[in-house]
């Protein structure tokens, strides 16, 4: 056999014959990146499941934060109600008022009697914060929804989106609002024929702490015409928790709307939510401890 001989510092190359199965060098450079059609589709598995897991969690958190916003205004009308207090001498703003001729825009008035165009207590907050009165002569105008003004975005929560005319977003809790000017049966109980006068407000220093003044309106509330227009600015007696002419969804009441509950502002002007109340004030009109009896004003 032959032997070969190396020169000193000499160095012999031998090259090395490719074993089969085995890729060389440019093959598996040139198999980078590269994805069978089974490989992609369960990348595209794992990621839609992925997705179906967290689209729960995200649309929890979406709601969530509407809740915190919703709060967030009910303080802001605790605040600016504190501050209209401040020169009524404690009184609330009332729940249903009749603006004069000059309050409204003379060119859209044609038509409409002095006394039958309602206002209420969104249209005297949003004036005395914003310094801008409001001139539009239809019922309760910022409750409405009207299109074009400014006070939408106050009085409206994203929870319900944009229901046009159908929504008032949130309502005075009239028991606790006009305090005193229900007619009683004996026992303290609210009977067939009891009222409140929703043009005479009360003062917060006679309320409960327990009663809620402001709450979530029902967004499909038929109170009014029937229509959807909701003409009113309030939530009578024995209205709170009732379902409407479907028995479901479309009476005068608060709203669950927030992830089971509804928020609400209360005599000491915190707002906190709440799932119970709802029901409990269809039973104790103004919690004062006396099963009251299941009437609709």
């Amino acid at each position: 056999m032959a032997v070969e001989k190396q020169l000193p510092g000499q160095i012999i190359r031998r090259r090395h014959r490719a074993q089969p199965g085995m890729r060389t060098a440019s093959r598996c450079a040139a198999g980078l990146g590269a994805f069978t059609l089974i490989e992609l589709l369960v990348v595209i598995s794992i990621i839609t499941l992925l997705i179906s897991i967290l689209l729960p969690s995200l649309s929890r958190a979406r709601d969530q934060a509407k809740g915190v916003h919703c709060l967030a205004r009910l303080r802001e009308f605790g605040t600016a109600l504190a501050a209209y207090e401040n020169l009524s001498r404690g009184i609330l703003p009332p729940a249903q008022w009749f603006p004069s001729e000059s309050n409204l825009k003379r060119a859209d008035y044609v038509g409409a009697e002095p006394g039958t165009v309602q206002y209420g207590w969104t249209e005297i907050l949003f004036t005395f914060v914003y310094r801008t009165e409001v001139t539009v002569p239809v019922s309760f105008p910022a409750q409405r929804n009207v299109p074009g003004e400014n006070w939408q975005d106050y009085f409206r929560c994203e929870a319900v989106g944009d229901l046009g005319l159908n929504s008032g977003n949130y309502r005075v809790y009239l028991p606790a609002w006009s305090f005193g000017t229900y007619a009683l049966e004996p026992g303290g109980v609210y009977g067939d024929q009891t009222r409140a006068n929703p043009q005479s407000p009360a003062s917060r220093d006679r309320l409960s702490p327990m009663l809620p003044l402001i709450g979530d309106a029902n967004e499909l509330s038929e109170r009014g015409d029937g229509l959807g227009n909701d003409e009113c600015s309030y939530i009578d007696a024995g209205e709170a928790n009732y379902a409407g002419s479907d028995g479901r969804t479309n009476g005068n009441r608060f709203s669950d709307r927030h992830y089971g509950g509804t928020n609400y502002l209360f005599q000491d002007l915190h707002a906190r939510w709440d799932t119970r109340l709802r029901a409990e004030l269809a039973r104790d009109y103004d919690l004062n401890g006396v099963v009251d009896i299941q009437t609709v004003p």
